[in-house]
């Protein structure tokens, strides 16, 4: 990572900033915002048996909590956030989001039942929506198009080791309250171990907003005020609606994304006698290890195919980063072990994380630079509607019409998996060959 940070700091010097060490200051505490707010949306699949056993809940209703419930409002807010992230201060856009999902991680440790859970997984759904478009298009204007690839394939680590690092930062921690010293904690002493892991999950955002404060906003970034909404359209529309496919097939990769992270840590907690430490680095680590390959190789991809390939050879890329998913979400159902499924699980998350690299690159660089946090946006409002109302549900749905197999929940995830994958190499197929339809009618 050092080095990839170190190419970054001459591309923005190329650019012409006064201080090229703000080009890995950038990257590098956008990535670490983006693990944070993956830390305080995952953190919740550890507790899930706790959470239902003290508040009485169903498995359908922890699964709206994990997903409906953050999604719900991510979904509505993502497309205006990413409109005035086309318009405002990006990193102060950013820091006001961490403080309003902070308030709302800790919100969730203090539920007293199901609607409060909702409600606090709802504000958490809101500070976060802001943070990806606005990060994600100050990248962009950040950097030149040789590096674009390498800063958002940084930034992308975030994702993918947040959810990695939730998993086993929570293990660990869950497994510390567990113990006679925790009885010393103040204030939070007397509550449930899930309880107390929400709320000091939550302290850390407040950290974050200084570091965020200074980030530099690109003089450039804004010269030009958001697009009429019919612009925005016709330009998203363009190239027989490619940007539109690529946003749709990230969203059909995300029914499988959200619902493998919601659902594994309790199959190997339920099914292999897994303890919350080890199941979480399990997932975990197989989470952040595949997520850096998955990350850093998605933006050496784009930026090697910039100068040299077609879009439809990007489409390629995207389709082939895709089946390694495939192989991954296949062999989970062959799986009869903690670690295998863990080996297994490595596979979607490097392919997954790989194609949404170059696809979300592809996007900005086929749309104006004024419509990039909101082409970003428009790509997670797809994605929220898709993958995180509907993955985390789908499982349990699907479980359930196995009448108590008990390899059920295992075969669920697969199913979402190959759903999830087909949908989106037919999404991508579509993509290329339009593309080069439609290059073909204007030679």
């Amino acid at each position: 990572m050092g080095d990839g940070l170190n190419d970054l700091d001459r591309s923005v010097s190329n650019r012409g900033e006064s201080h090229p060490s703000r080009g890995s200051y950038t990257v590098a505490v956008l990535c670490l915002t983006l693990i944070l707010s993956f830390i305080d949306r995952f953190v919740i699949n550890l507790v899930v048996d706790p959470i239902r056993a003290e508040l009485g809940l169903s498995d359908l209703e922890i699964s709206l909590l994990q997903g409906a419930g953050f999604a719900l409002i991510f979904a509505l807010a993502a497309l205006p956030a990413g409109r005035l992230a086309d318009r405002v201060n990006r990193p102060r856009l950013i820091a006001a989001g961490v403080v309003v999902w902070s308030l709302a991680t800790i919100a969730c440790g203090l539920a007293t039942g199901f609607w409060s859970f909702f409600a606090a997984r709802v504000a958490l759904g809101f500070g976060e929506a802001a943070l990806i478009p606005a990060a994600s298009s100050l990248l962009i204007d950040s950097f030149s198009a040789a590096r674009r690839g390498t800063a958002l394939g940084i930034f992308s680590l975030g994702s993918t080791s947040g959810s990695g690092i939730a998993l086993i930062v929570g293990g660990a921690v869950l497994t510390y309250l567990g113990t006679d010293t925790a009885a010393d904690l103040p204030i939070i002493a007397s509550l449930a171990p899930w309880r107390q892991l929400m709320i000091i999950m939550g302290i850390p955002g407040f950290f974050f907003v200084a570091l965020l404060l200074f980030i530099p906003e690109p003089a450039h970034g804004n010269r030009l005020p958001p697009p009429p909404l019919q612009l925005l359209l016709r330009n998203l529309s363009a190239e027989r609606g490619l940007v539109l496919r690529l946003c749709l097939a990230k969203g059909v990769m995300s029914l499988a994304d959200f619902g493998m992270a919601a659902w594994l840590p309790t199959l190997l907690l339920r099914h292999y006698a897994a303890t919350p430490i080890a199941a979480g680095a399990t997932i975990g680590i197989a989470t952040a290890l595949a997520g850096i390959i998955g990350s850093i190789g998605g933006g050496m991809l784009s930026d090697w195919s910039a100068p040299r390939c077609s879009i439809s050879t990007r489409a390629k890329l995207i389709a082939g980063s895709y089946l390694v998913a495939l192989c991954g979400a296949i062999s989970i159902g062959l799986c009869s072990s903690s670690l295998q499924i863990g080996i297994a699980f490595s596979f979607w998350v490097a392919g997954s994380v790989s194609g949404s690299v170059v696809g979300r690159i592809t996007m900005q660089e086929r749309v104006p630079g004024n419509m990039r946090a909101t082409t970003v946006a428009l790509s997670i409002t797809i994605s929220a509607i898709v993958g995180i109302a509907a993955g985390p549900t789908l499982v349990p749905v699907i479980a359930g019409r196995m009448l108590g197999a008990d390899n059920a929940l295992q075969f669920a995830i697969v199913v979402v998996g190959v759903i999830s994958v087909a949908s989106a190499l037919a999404l991508i197929a579509r993509s290329a060959s339009t593309v080069s339809v439609a290059s073909a009618a204007e030679g």
